[in-house]
């Protein structure tokens, strides 16, 4: 059998033909991480895209504290590190394995190759970063003007997957990370947690936390 081509089912190639994502599939290597393994720093020069294939990255921006903001826990299909490709700065955040993590990657000189050949390319990559600068704004007004328990119910709802007609978030979604993501201590997230459970907005299953009540929860 076959492998199933990485590309076949990534947002940023839709619109592919066949031919066009086997062509990519070749100019693409096979990189993986374990568990909290750096891809790459903050600040490092651009060396190429990274598509996820399995597990998930943690993408982050570090603090002078030592402390990190998390920006984005991606998944499979999923891509990053292409903005510096574009602007030749360095690197605007890091990015490490969040669980062991298989991923594609395609160098700087390849990636920029086929978005000069490719206005379906070109595309879509403009379409990826205008949906980030606007998850990035949304974020920003939510830091400004909700409460901790606010920040936290936007966290889950944005991570919940449906899982046998229930929406639910689970690993390797942390209490550590929700607070990293929400600008507060692990306490206070826990506090919130808490809180939540006892009004029946949530329930919590070991590690998953069933979505029951919140809006916009689909269950």
């Amino acid at each position: 059998m076959a492998a199933t081509n990485p590309f076949a089912h990534v947002p940023l190639f839709a619109g592919f033909p066949a031919d066009q994502l086997e062509a990519v599939a070749e100019l693409a290597v096979t990189r993986s991480y374990t568990k909290g393994q750096l891809i790459f720093r903050q600040d490092d020069p651009a060396d190429g895209l990274y598509v996820v294939e399995s597990g998930r990255v943690k993408v982050f921006l570090a603090q002078e504290d030592g402390e990190e903001v998390i920006v984005d826990l991606l998944g499979p299909t999923e891509h990053f590190g292409e903005m510096a490709l574009i602007d030749a700065e360095p690197r605007s955040t890091g990015a490490m394995a969040h669980q062991d993590c298989r991923l594609s990657f395609i160098g700087k000189k390849m990636f920029r190759r086929l978005l000069s050949d490719s206005n379906v390319l070109a595309q879509s990559l403009l379409q990826g970063l205008s949906e980030r600068l606007r998850s990035a704004n949304s974020t920003i007004a939510s830091l400004a003007t909700q409460d901790v328990t606010g920040r936290v119910m936007r966290v889950l709802l944005e991570y919940a997957e449906m899982d046998d007609g229930r929406s639910v978030v689970a690993g390797p979604l942390t209490q550590k990370d929700i607070a990293h993501m929400v600008g507060a201590s692990r306490e206070m997230v826990n506090r919130s947690l808490q809180d939540m459970a006892r009004s029946g907005l949530i329930e919590r299953e070991d590690d998953r936390i069933v979505l029951k009540g919140l809006p916009g929860a689909l269950w």
